[in-house]
């Protein structure tokens, strides 16, 4: 019988074989580790693989040996020149020198989020919210997490506690403010738009004593989620964050924003939050949040890329698809996970 430490392992291969060669690249993946596509299906699925199997997937991959086996990190690790990251950097900018800019400024944006991420721990008395990330998922409906519940009401003043208490393991919703959302999704030019970087910066610092939760409480047993709105959200302007503990944990720079029409549904639609990381860029036939040179705002759409074009592909049949040229795109972010608010009274 398989078990759970088993599946662990398992899943945790499937996880970086998607990062490193996409949902169609077992048989790449397989071929980088030297074996076979069809030994390294049981790899994936059922069986942990030998240790020096295991030792040349963390090699190739670039990962931790330890949290391939526990899924812990045993602490930090220095970068090779080796790494794939690297060299598929590399390739993309011999292969297209047109990409230095665009990637510049991405690990420009990636860089400041690091340096926001709090390093505080969360506070002790906050509500449990698990989420999957959707990692193995190969349509955006089974990015579904959870079903939130919006708050039952926004008491003033503070709960007490320490003060040094962060926000650490909270998912910011960027450019929702007390005064209205912004629209992220607008595909005229007359929605103002704050830039992507600025937004991340707004929710550095902010105190999980300013903020009042509301819990879904599912008694059918279902996933139990957590959101959280801040009471004044102060000169940060972010106003509502998401608990989600296992991505947070994972993605330290991840972000949500809101949806804002239904080109997307009914896997996405108006009113979800999707949640996003400035590491974890789009991927072909994923949902993605695409930001165009040239537009204001950014759009939700899949993904697909065809030679120098760029297909966003709405899933309502009845709308055309978007083509561009590679070079007019700025950034592209794949969907970590959708969350559905709870549309019942809480």
């Amino acid at each position: 019988m398989e078990s759970s430490s088993d599946k662990g392992v398992c899943e945790r291969i499937a996880q970086v074989r998607l990062e490193l060669t996409g949902p169609r690249g077992k048989a790449k993946f397989a071929k980088q580790i030297g074996i076979s596509p069809s030994t390294y299906d049981y790899y994936e699925s059922s069986r942990i693989p030998p240790a020096d199997i295991l030792v040349r997937i963390a090699e190739v991959a670039g990962v931790d040996l330890h949290w391939l086996l526990t899924g812990k990190a045993s602490g930090s690790r220095a970068i090779t020149p080796g790494h794939p990251v690297l060299q598929r950097a590399a390739a993309l900018l011999a292969d297209r020198p047109d990409a230095t800019a665009p990637l510049a400024a991405f690990v420009e944006l990636l860089s400041e989020v690091q340096a926001l991420t709090p390093d505080q721990p969360a506070p002790a008395d906050s509500a449990e919210a698990a989420m999957a990330a959707g990692g193995t998922a190969t349509s955006p409906s089974h990015c579904d997490g959870l079903q939130l519940a919006e708050p039952a009401a926004r008491a003033g003043g503070d709960r007490g506690g320490d003060a040094r208490t962060t926000t650490v393991g909270l998912i910011p919703v960027l450019g929702r403010s007390a005064a209205g959302v912004p629209q992220f999704w607008s595909q005229g030019a007359d929605a103002g738009v704050t830039e992507l970087a600025a937004l991340i910066g707004r929710h550095a610092g902010a105190s999980a004593q300013r903020v009042q939760a509301a819990v879904l409480n599912d008694a059918e047993g279902q996933t139990k989620a957590q959101i959280v709105t801040l009471r004044d959200p102060g000169p940060d302007e972010v106003a509502q964050f998401i608990r989600a503990d296992a991505i947070a944990s994972r993605y330290v720079d991840a972000f949500a924003l809101l949806i804002d029409g239904n080109s997307m549904a009914p896997e996405i639609t108006h009113g979800d939050l999707v949640i996003l990381s400035p590491s974890v860029a789009a991927a072909d036939g994923r949902a993605a949040v695409v930001q165009i040179a040239g537009q204001i705002g950014v759009t939700c759409k899949l993904f697909r890329r065809s030679g120098e074009d760029i297909h966003l592909i709405p899933i309502r049949e009845e709308l055309a698809p978007i083509t561009i040229r590679a070079e007019q795109l700025v950034w592209a972010l794949r969907i970590i996970a959708n969350v559905r608010p709870d549309p019942s009274p809480y």
